[in-house]
């Protein structure tokens, strides 16, 4: 680390592991431009600075990613572009390193996030705030049911539920959005960690033992210390922030403006973020069926190689609109992964290329990346016993460069 901030470091084709070199076999990519290997440094609370560890959002990338994509191929006041944008992870490395940014997503707690994160509100009008939501918090019997549960008591005790209604009711009550935004984050925060399901992966399994009776001291605790990180953050810019299905074409004033567009998807039979969040989803009023439609079509938990055709469909369309995002000579950095299916390493991100190929986006690179840490979790829980399960564990960071004119291949 430089600076104290973790950083990524990069190696040559030559520093290649067997297995890596094993990997890229299989998956028909040990052809490419320039091929490098990735690992990002710094531990789980060197990773969380700055707003980055409000939320833990599973699947996401570590901030050095994004820090390394935003120096290496921008400079102060380009433009950004992230258009999946997930926890806003680009979003806050852009405030960072002052660079334009635009952030969209279909979900709407993804866009909470986004505004959250990168967001400056002053630690004065939290804390007066705060002791308002303190004054009439108290748990309630009746009021706010969650939205699109079946079965509540299913995931959540009694006296969980009461203690969620009243403090979701203490935080509706704030008038400023930008301070009730920070409260119904923090708020969200709290859900999977007071509830009946696992902490430690992304999909949810029962797990009793994790489960909370009164959310409020966990909400004060970690109150406190988004308090501080938000109250920290550069007042002088923000980034747009929009609601947008990524398998639609961009606006006009969307097009052709950014330097850098950073796509991280989900990837094949990995993640279908609404299934995920919903919990949180549902205590804030989202219904998580009404956002699957407009998810990519990534077959969470199907299993069928057949599928794979859906996903590169949305995923070709996707990249379609992104590079609509990006000026003449802009990068776009894809994060994907293969997958191991039936025992069988299904590619994924070989096919994806051909499709596109004789496009306006011309691969410059690809970076293994090796996940550390907090992504180790991510890993372990995609790894499955049954044969019938997918797993998505290849990881690569594909660069193209835009051309200035359409190539043929």
């Amino acid at each position: 680390m430089e600076d104290g901030k973790p950083k990524i470091r990069v190696q040559e084709q030559s520093d290649l592991k067997s297995a890596e070199r094993v990997q890229l076999q299989r998956a028909g990519l040990m052809n490419a431009p320039r091929i490098e290997r990735w690992c990002a440094t710094g531990t789980n609370s060197q990773n969380a600075y700055a707003t980055h560890g409000l939320f833990r959002y599973f699947g996401k990338f570590p901030p050095p990613v994004a820090s390394h994509l935003i120096d290496e191929y921008t400079k102060p006041g380009d433009r950004v572009s992230d258009p999946m944008c997930g926890s806003a992870t680009t979003g806050v490395e852009c405030l960072l390193s002052d660079r334009d940014c635009d952030l969209r997503d279909v979900n709407p707690l993804s866009l909470l996030l986004a505004r959250v994160k990168t967001r400056r509100v002053s630690s004065r009008a939290l804390s007066a705030a705060f002791e308002r939501v303190r004054k009439r918090y108290h748990p309630m019997d009746h009021g706010y049911e969650p939205v699109g549960l079946r079965d509540v008591s299913h995931w959540f005790l009694p006296e969980t539920q009461r203690s969620l209604r009243g403090l979701k009711a203490a935080i509706d009550a704030e008038s400023r959005a930008e301070v009730k935004d920070v409260f119904s984050a923090v708020f969200a925060s709290c859900i999977r960690k007071v509830s009946k399901a696992t902490t430690q992966q992304g999909r949810l399994f029962l797990d009793e033992r994790t489960a909370v009776e009164d959310v409020w001291p966990l909400f004060e605790r970690k109150t406190k210390a988004v308090f501080s990180a938000v109250s920290k953050l550069p007042a002088h810019k923000r980034p747009r922030i929009e609601q947008h299905d990524i398998r639609q074409p961009m606006d006009e004033a969307a097009r052709s403006c950014a330097s850098l567009v950073i796509l991280h998807p989900p990837y094949f039979n990995a993640y279908r973020y609404s299934r995920i969040n919903s919990l949180e989803l549902a205590w804030l009023g989202f219904e998580s069926r009404n956002i699957r439609p407009w998810e990519l079509r990534e077959y969470f938990k199907v299993g069928k190689e057949e599928n794979l055709h859906a996903y590169l469909d949305d995923m070709e369309t996707a990249l379609s609109n992104a590079a609509q995002q990006l000026a003449p000579g802009g990068v776009l950095a894809l994060m994907i992964g293969d997958t191991v299916l039936h025992g069988k390493h299904l590619r994924v991100v070989a096919p994806l290329l051909d499709r596109i190929s004789g496009r306006r986006l011309i691969l410059k690179k690809i970076a293994i990346r090796i996940p550390r840490y907090a992504e180790a979790h991510w890993v372990a829980s995609q790894r499955r016993d049954s044969k019938k399960l997918g797993t998505a564990l290849s990881d690569y960071v594909l660069i193209f460069r835009k051309s200035e004119r359409p190539t043929h291949g």
